[in-house]
């Protein structure tokens, strides 16, 4: 791997570097809520539109890609990235913040697929790995950047722009990135046709709803189940320790065995810690853990899903839509049950979801897995 990353070391700092500020800027935009509202005098719903936009743009980004074909545009995305940040330091008025916002999540959503797929092109073999490395530094970014903002005084005009600034380096890396490689003669007409398939896709988006209830409600689940706030925070932080340990240790071992078994281990290893959990055995431990294997999917999810859709500029964008939308709708449903069911319930409800989906994983992926194999 490390031969790879000397042969692509301009692609491998300008994604490592994007992936950092992209989670950076991501995990920043719900601390700086409170003072959008003071700035712009604003109610609590309308200034966490600034959220919701980011999400929609970010959808809109990949959408977009699916319906441009066979076009490059890792710099138009990265541009977006650096445009969005620095409207978002500038605020010359609340839509214009929001368009920020927008243009911010349009970029995040477009690199989602353009940089993972674009790694897996150039690095060969080191593909898989380099994928969870680069996604497992996207979760450092997001747990880094609320510590700097408070150090920075909360204060998101200088947190955006320096954020802005940072993310311009990529961008003019970017007009330095090598065309990715061909292989003309390893590429046949059957490889470059887009083959979706829903099943796969389904269970990625199942991987990424779980995550992001995990992420999004899980403290809440601990303090529905009688804990204080202080414990369900620190349960979080601790659930991150684990989530990037994960990625860490698939950047290791990606590339080393076969990501339909790894998916199905993630999901398996989730459901028996969640139903833990959701027993009272230790949920402020168990909890966490399963951050290990629920951070393994999405990675593994994109490695899988691209050879399986097809060597294709759409595959890159499906499957990032497939995970984004499962992110979106995840805590929108379990969010409205968390309140109508007792204790630590929302867990277990959880843990069978996923206990449903490793089933479901171990037809489809495995089905799938076999017929890739030459």
């Amino acid at each position: 791997m490390i031969e790879a990353i000397k042969k692509n070391k301009t692609l491998f700092a300008g994604s490592v570097l994007t992936f950092v500020l992209m989670g950076a800027g991501q995990s920043l935009l719900g601390p700086c809520v409170p003072e959008f509202r003071q700035i712009f005098g604003l109610s609590i719903a309308s200034a966490s539109m600034i959220v919701t936009a980011q999400w929609v743009g970010a959808l809109a980004g990949v959408v977009t890609l699916f319906f441009c074909g066979q076009k490059d545009f890792i710099k138009l995305a990265f541009g977006l990235l650096v445009a969005g940040t620095g409207l978002m330091a500038a605020q010359p008025g609340w839509p214009l913040t929001l368009l920020g916002s927008l243009a911010f999540g349009a970029g995040y959503g477009a690199s989602l697929a353009l940089v993972n797929s674009r790694l897996l092109e150039s690095f060969g073999t080191s593909g898989p790995s380099m994928v969870s490395l680069v996604n497992a530094l996207f979760g450092g970014g997001a747990i880094m950047a609320p510590l700097a903002f408070v150090a920075l005084a909360r204060s998101s005009t200088v947190s955006f722009a320096l954020l802005s600034a940072g993310l311009a380096i990529p961008f003019l890396l970017a007009f330095q990135f090598a065309a990715p490689p061909q292989h003309h003669e390893a590429v046949t007409e059957a490889s470059t046709v887009f083959r979706p398939s829903f099943a796969t896709l389904f269970i990625g988006a199942s991987g990424t709803a779980i995550e992001a209830c995990l992420i999004g409600l899980g403290p809440s689940i601990l303090v529905n189940g009688s804990f204080s706030d202080v414990t369900a925070a620190n349960a979080l932080s601790l659930f991150f320790v684990f989530f990037l340990s994960g990625r860490i240790a698939l950047s290791f071992a990606g590339h080393r065995f076969p990501t339909a078994p790894m998916i199905i281990a993630g999901f398996a290893g989730t459901a028996v810690l969640l139903f833990l959990a959701s027993a009272g055995i230790l949920p402020t431990i168990t909890y966490p853990l399963s951050g290990f294997f629920i951070g393994s999917i999405f990675p593994n999810f994109f490695v899988f899903g691209s050879s399986l859709l097809g060597k294709n500029k759409k595959t890159g964008p499906t499957l990032v839509c497939a995970a984004l939308a499962g992110g979106v709708a995840g805590p929108l449903v379990v969010g409205q049950l968390i309140a109508h069911l007792p204790g630590l319930t929302s867990f277990l409800l959880l843990a069978v979801y996923a206990v449903v989906i490793t089933f479901f994983a171990s037809l489809i992926l495995r089905k799938h897995f076999r017929a890739l194999r030459p």
